[in-house]
């Protein structure tokens, strides 16, 4: 009997372990950037031990191809409920980080990335 209860309760918490490390939403999924309404790019969003990144994988300019394969998302965690913190992003023309955060509604994500106490929205299209 001890040891069907031991047995038991090791594969329980295998289950709960392997629910604790379901991948996120966000994992492997493409997204269409925006900035002034127009399309920007094109970002590929990861996940990896609980983090997300998201690298560059397409641009719409000329100017921005030199950019490709940057990483732009990094250190974002997910808080539930769709919403993400803990983040930055990087502005591929300038080069600057900002701290960031993000909110998935079906297939919107909506980042903001904050300086000191102003902050700016851009809504990113799942691909």
């Amino acid at each position: 009997m001890k040891l069907f209860t031991k047995t038991a309760l090791a594969a329980a918490g295998i289950s709960m372990a392997t629910m604790a490390f379901a991948a996120d939403p966000l994992h492997n999924t493409t997204w269409q950037t925006y900035d002034d309404g127009k399309p920007k790019g094109t970002v590929k969003i990861t996940e990896s031990n609980g983090v997300l990144t998201g690298k560059l994988i397409g641009t719409n300019s000329a100017k921005g191809k030199k950019h490709v394969g940057m990483t732009i998302i990094s250190g974002l965690k997910a808080d539930g409920g769709g919403k993400y913190s803990g983040g930055t992003i990087t502005d591929p023309e300038k080069g600057k980080d900002y701290r960031m955060t993000a909110r998935l509604n079906g297939n919107s994500l909506k980042l903001k990335g904050y300086i000191g106490p102003f902050s700016r929205s851009q809504t990113w299209k799942k691909k």
